[in-house]
């Protein structure tokens, strides 16, 4: 959970506007572009590679360009209109959402060959019964079975559509860390939930 909850972080940052900079889209939010960082005994990440970021609202991206986003992290809307947004990346990071839970990567072969994404094999079973089966089996049973249908309902919302119906990254993190405050805590603090160290998450 402290993983998901720093990546969110970081895109909370990357889009932030409070300081009058203009926003950051990542573009390539996606599993290998995610370092663990093990420093100090603890388990949490870094976002690394701008290399296809933007800066601004949103921006039309030339044909010429290389597409932003990795296969099956890719926000379909990008791909139809040619427009990345904050909204792309809070796309991206429900693929990661999706990838986190059920340990299936994003894009995978098909039965016919091609390229099947993780969001068309397992959304229509998230949202008809939950994650229950969905679940990465080499957790066996260490696992938050509440936590993991939290998450996955935040994942569910992030891939909505149409990018007006996806919360911003500050919305997701929020989320993350209200529902996953407990699990984070234990990762930072051992066993002793400390309240002053929760209010700092959210």
């Amino acid at each position: 959970m402290r993983i998901v909850h720093d990546v969110a972080s970081a895109l909370e940052h990357l889009h932030d506007t409070s300081s009058g900079a203009p926003p950051v889209v990542h573009g390539d939010v996606s599993a290998s572009n995610v370092l663990l960082d093990g420093g100090g005994g603890g388990s949490g990440s870094r976002l690394c590679d701008l290399g296809s970021s933007c800066e601004g609202f949103s921006a039309a991206v030339a044909p010429s360009r290389a597409a932003v986003g990795s296969p099956g992290y890719a926000d379909p809307f990008f791909l139809r209109s040619g427009i990345v947004s904050k909204k792309s990346d809070v796309y991206s990071f429900g693929v990661l959402l999706l990838e986190a839970i059920t340990g299936l990567p994003a894009a995978a072969s098909g039965p016919d060959g091609g390229t099947a994404n993780l969001t068309a094999r397992v959304l229509p079973r998230v949202r008809k019964q939950g994650v229950e089966g969905l679940v990465d089996a080499s957790l066996g049973d260490d696992y938050d079975v509440e936590e993991a249908g939290d998450l996955a309902i935040i994942a569910v919302e992030c891939v909505a559509a149409q990018p007006g119906l996806r919360p911003t990254m500050e919305q997701v993190r929020a989320a993350i860390a209200e529902k996953a405050a407990r699990s984070i805590a234990r990762a930072d603090y051992g066993h002793h939930i400390q309240l002053s160290k929760l209010l700092e998450l959210t």
